[in-house]
């Protein structure tokens, strides 16, 4: 047996050093350079390697693709032709400052109508229609009715808000227009001129009278002397519901919707609260007593539209068909007035998070509308005509 040293050349820029050994088991010089050539057909080609790095090399790099670009904005109509209580170009005591940020943010953009009927061709390009304390003076019309069951019909979306009544003990009745806030009559009719069944705002009805309520609770209000400003925190509504996403504190001062438990209810309150209609045109029923039994009450079914206990529902939200709906108590807690506490200058837009609750609707009422493209379809363009490229290139070579 014999053994020995020796370059063996493999190819032009590739020489092997290997240890020849003759005997039976090692086999010949031959046999030892057929192994080496079945190794080398296992190697990547290097035009394959290179298409390989170059694949990775740019998917290191940013590139605008169209699930990044810009989108349509989601538009939303806000109904200033039924003498709404809170003016939308009014910073300090309407809805300018929540209807700023909404503009802001890129994804939406508000057109204010101001005259004109709510028919369906005014309707037909709206995504979500904004309906905020109209005025029982301005009742909605049968077109009306037709062009917002319509919209809601092909998919849009109704956002429709509500207010409390006040009384002589508010800081707000020296301002005459304020008299008659919470007047829900024509948003409750709204609801029947468009067959949908479901939540309503409390009111209370007689043969002579027709009174909204407010919302109470002298245990988790923000001054004593005022139960109808709530503090309310995340105990008091579905924390799964998106839109109380990130939302851990609200400051409201609500009517109450109607039935007492209602299914769609999302936002309701705690066991302490309860709810009044107005007596008379100046003060509401009885506030300072909140704990009437049910036998009480009977005596007097005209005064508490929910008693403690209860847990009555202030914001409902519920699909309807292939639009969304919601419903809420409260229109002045989006605006830029102050709270109703004397000598206040806190405005209802900065506390807690109101403003951030308001946009949550409005994401939820479009969470359908808006959906960008996926970027894996450019990117498996981009990497397949590469490949391909890469393929034909070696193709060709190997050719000649």
């Amino acid at each position: 047996m014999w053994t020995g040293v020796g370059l063996i050349d493999i190819s032009p820029t590739l020489n092997l050093k290997i240890t020849l050994k003759h005997d039976p088991e090692s086999g010949t010089l031959i046999a030892q350079r057929g192994r080496i050539r079945s190794m080398n057909q296992f190697k990547i080609p290097r035009v394959l390697a290179t298409i390989l790095a170059l694949m990775l090399l740019l998917s290191s790099f940013q590139a605008t693709v169209p699930a990044q670009a810009d989108l349509d904005p989601v538009v939303v109509l806000f109904d200033a032709s039924h003498s709404p209580q809170f003016d939308a170009a009014d910073a300090d005591l309407g809805l300018k400052l929540m209807f700023d940020m909404v503009n802001i943010s890129t994804r939406y953009i508000i057109h204010v109508h101001e005259d004109g009927p709510l028919d369906d061709e005014l309707l037909n390009d709206v995504d979500i229609l904004i309906i905020a304390g109209s005025d029982s003076s301005s009742l909605f019309s049968s077109a009306e009715y037709a062009g917002i069951a319509e919209m809601l019909a092909n998919g849009s979306s109704l956002f429709l808000l509500g207010d409390p009544t006040i009384s002589e003990d508010s800081t707000y009745w020296s301002e005459g227009p304020m008299e008659d806030t919470g007047d829900n009559i024509a948003l409750n009719t709204l609801l029947d001129g468009i067959n949908m069944t479901g939540p309503r705002f409390s009111i209370n009805e007689t043969e002579t009278d027709t009174w909204s309520d407010t919302m109470f609770d002298y245990d988790h209000s923000i001054n004593g002397s005022t139960p109808w400003v709530v503090q309310l925190d995340s105990t008091t509504w579905d924390t799964t519901h998106p839109i109380f996403r990130n939302i851990n504190e609200l400051v409201t001062m609500t009517s109450t919707l109607k039935p007492i438990e209602l299914a769609s209810g999302i936002g309701n309150s705690y066991e302490s609260s309860f709810a009044q209609y107005r007596m008379d045109a100046n003060s509401w029923a009885n506030y300072s007593a909140p704990n009437m039994t049910i036998e009480e009450i009977s005596l007097n079914p005209l005064s508490y539209s929910a008693l403690n206990g209860t847990f009555p529902s202030w914001l409902s939200a519920f699909e309807y068909g292939s639009s969304r709906v919601t419903i809420i108590g409260s229109t002045i807690m989006f605006t830029g007035r102050p709270i109703d506490l004397p000598e206040a200058e806190l405005q209802w837009f900065y506390l807690a998070d109101n403003a951030k609750l308001f946009m949550n609707i409005l994401d939820w009422l479009s969470a359908d509308f808006v959906t960008a493209p996926s970027a894996i379809g450019s990117m498996l363009i981009i990497s397949g005509a590469i490949l391909v490229i890469g393929i034909a290139f070696y193709l060709l070579k190997k050719l000649r």
